[in-house]
């Protein structure tokens, strides 16, 4: 819940920033990994820079069943530049 709560901090003192869950969200947000969403943008999928994560396909399931839409790194990239 305290990762929650900063989480919601962090969004409400920058509404317009992108906020992302990282390495650790696992372990820290454990079976509330899905409301970490609700106040930030983004997360990291798979294995980390140091660290293991979950599986993606795991990632992608918790995702689809929240109902957003998983965006590939094209489609980011034409939004970014258009």
């Amino acid at each position: 819940m305290y990762c929650l709560k900063v989480l919601a901090l962090f969004r409400f003192i920058n509404p317009t920033k992108e906020i992302r869950i990282a390495g650790g969200r696992e372990v820290n947000l454990r079976s509330l990994q899905p409301l970490g969403l609700y106040a930030a943008n983004s997360i990291f999928v798979g294995d980390y820079l140091t660290t293991d994560g979950q599986e993606e396909t795991e990632d992608h399931k918790m995702l689809e069943d929240l109902g957003f839409e998983v965006e590939s790194v094209k489609e980011m990239k034409e939004s970014m530049f258009s």
